[in-house]
């Protein structure tokens, strides 16, 4: 009976190891999702944020001028490792954005949103740095 209680403990030790040292401690895409959208709520031309899963509304400013009524989905959340210490993990979102019900999709070099929506790092197109010593996203 005592050999089969170390055996067990001894096989759950080793579990739990492996699970530390194959990056059990690594970021997620669901905490890259979360930090996407603290990140766009946080942005200060945004005013009624509200999240629904992968699908955030707020009214901001059009890039034509005046507001409007935008939606963004989560279209996928990607999380990388790195060969830096600094920054081991890189986290991409690519998201669709609406702007009154309209897309607004990006050419080659333009995001074509808004110079205010962009002034916190996201667009269509959007990656982060995991920050170990934070434990947090840096977005660029």
């Amino acid at each position: 009976m005592m050999r089969s209680f170390l055996i067990v403990v001894t096989l759950a030790a080793s579990l739990a190891l492996s699970a530390v040292s194959c990056g059990g401690g690594a970021p997620d895409a669901d905490g890259l999702r979360d930090s996407f959208a603290q990140q766009l709520g946080a942005n200060t031309f945004v005013t009624g944020f509200h999240r629904s899963g992968d699908d955030l509304t707020f009214s901001g400013p059009r890039a034509e001028g005046g507001a409007a009524k935008w939606r963004v989905h989560i279209d996928s959340a990607v999380v990388e490792q790195q060969n830096d210490e600094r920054q081991p993990y890189k986290g991409t979102i690519k998201s669709s954005w609406f702007a009154d019900d309209r897309p607004v999709v990006a050419s080659r070099s333009e995001s074509n949103l808004p110079i205010e929506l962009l002034s916190n790092g996201l667009s269509q197109d959007a990656w982060a740095f995991w920050d170990p010593t934070a434990k947090r996203w840096s977005w660029e």
